[in-house]
């Protein structure tokens, strides 16, 4: 490039050829633009300490995931006072549509994994375009679950054996309710993970603190039919789901669009990029096939317990609530290690994002051994909460002394899992939830159900947690995730 120096008022300036020189300096200032919006908006990892980014982070996270089982506990009373009945039919119900919303799943952590690494790498266009095509596709594969899912839903519920007249019914009709309105829940989930990536988790909490006491408001309202409105049972429990969660949506795109997120909308294309929406799936995959098996496998467990009736059905379902309650602080602290693992590879900082790792796997197991620990200690206090009958609160205490000790195995499970996914590896997480939940966990829930009744399912479900979370640590201790490399391409312009 050709130059030359004047001297102006003691110092020297560079003067450049017009068209050499001019691509250049709008270069720069791109760059640099990038790296102050990043600072800005306070999401840069790559600096500080990694334990008060992990706490920052964390905080919010878990109390929003806090916040959203309070609704679920509450909506359970609600939906308890209609008997056992109903509660079989929300919590079998729940279960499918979460084996269904996998696929949000594998959107929403590639497009986290990507937005995440890319801002550490100063790449702010490219991590906006990220962002819109993860939108796309979370309303493209919506659209086609809910053509494909809607009249299948009374015999998904066939399938895990819920023959009861009154369970299939309510089932079915709830099911119908949130697979109508299933786009809500992939775009949320698809925003929040792109808030998170780049390093804003108390927006996404404040949306959803919002949105969950509207539902919480229509819940008895639309349940129970109060201050006029219509009496509609479960379904009115399900209304109120998708009323909160369209609420979200509507809040978490408009701050993208407005320039109020860790990226902005405003000037993308909203064009379809076959090639980035293929790079999305291939991350996500893995992640939505995680979430698929670990979901077959406790509809395998339904499939086992649903013989036994609708009662330890109910107990089984109380239970489960419960064992998600424990694991949001593992919840909040794993989501929170995948921006900063992989903005920290995006700088190529590889031992900072191992160091973020160990501290997050350390805190998270030992929060949630303790809590497990009271519920070992007291399990009835909990599972009164949801039902007064007898015979399910005799059952899920058997039930919760099984799995209560095994919740530090699975904060190492949830921790490590989401290190690798932040780091590029979604494979291999996926192969240890296969072999743990499906063949350890399933396999041996129907081998011992054989020879010691319900016992054996219990024994089966806690071996499985402790495989995993075994197996998972092994796997992130041979390294090899610090040398895949997904930043690779040029900054793309908007």
């Amino acid at each position: 490039m050709k130059s030359r120096s004047i001297i102006l008022k003691g110092s020297i300036k560079p003067q450049f050829d017009k068209r050499a020189g001019r691509k250049e300096i709008e270069t720069a200032r791109t760059k640099s633009q990038n790296i102050k919006d990043m600072r800005k908006t306070r999401g840069d990892l790559t600096r500080g300490s990694p334990l008060r980014h992990l706490l920052r982070l964390s905080g919010p996270i878990i109390l929003s995931y806090m916040l959203q089982e309070a609704f679920n506990i509450v909506d359970m009373i609600f939906v308890g006072r209609l008997g056992a009945g109903a509660i079989a039919a929300v919590g079998v119900s729940g279960n499918l549509i979460r084996l269904i919303g996998v696929f949000s799943l594998g959107i929403s952590t590639g497009a986290g994994i990507m937005v995440a690494q890319y801002l550490g790498a100063r790449n702010l266009a490219q991590a906006e375009h990220i962002a819109m095509q993860s939108i796309l596709l979370a309303v493209f594969f919506s659209v086609g679950v809910t053509l494909v899912g809607y009249p299948l839903a009374e015999q998904g519920l066939l399938a895990v054996r819920m023959v009861d007249p009154e369970v299939l019914r309510l089932g079915t009709t709830y099911m119908h309710i949130i697979l109508a309105g299933i786009s809500t829940m992939f775009v949320s989930m698809t925003l929040g993970s792109v808030f998170r990536a780049g390093g804003d988790t108390i927006t996404p909490m404040v949306v959803l603190i919002f949105a969950t006491l509207i539902n919480i408001v229509l819940d008895p309202l639309l349940i129970f039919g109060l201050w006029g409105f219509p009496k509609l049972g479960v379904a009115g429990s399900a209304y109120a789901t998708l009323i909160g969660r369209g609420a979200s949506v509507i809040i978490l795109f408009y701050l993208c669009w407005s320039g109020r997120a860790p990226v902005s909308f405003r000037s993308v294309r909203y064009q379809v990029d076959l090639v980035e929406m293929l790079d999305i799936l291939r991350l996500g995959v893995y992640s939505s096939m995680q979430g698929f098996w670990r979901h077959i496998s406790r509809l395998g467990f339904l499939w086992v317990i649903g013989p036994y009736g609708k009662m330890v059905v109910a107990a089984y379902t109380i239970c489960m609530r419960l064992r998600i309650l424990v694991m949001n602080p593992g919840f909040g602290i794993a989501n929170a290690v995948v921006p900063l693992v992989g903005q920290n590879l995006g700088a190529n900082q590889i031992e900072r994002a191992e160091r973020s790792t160990r501290v997050a796997n350390l805190l998270g197991a030992a929060i949630m051994t303790v809590i497990g620990g009271v519920f070992f200690l007291f399990p009835q206090t909990f599972i009164r909460i949801f039902t007064s009958e007898s015979n399910v609160i005799e059952i899920g205490i058997v039930y919760l002394q099984f799995l209560s000790p095994t919740f530090g195995f699975i904060a190492f499970s949830l921790i490590l899992g989401r290190a690798l996914n932040g780091a590029g590896d979604t494979f291999s997480p996926m192969v240890i939830t296969l072999a743990a939940q499906v063949v350890v966990g399933l396999g041996l829930v129907i081998l011992l159900s054989h020879f010691i009744g319900l016992n054996g399912v219990w024994s089966g479900i806690a071996l499985s947690n402790v495989v995993q979370g075994i197996a998972m640590w092994l796997w992130y201790s041979t390294g090899r995730w610090k040398a895949i490399k997904l930043v690779k391409k040029k900054p793309k312009a908007a």
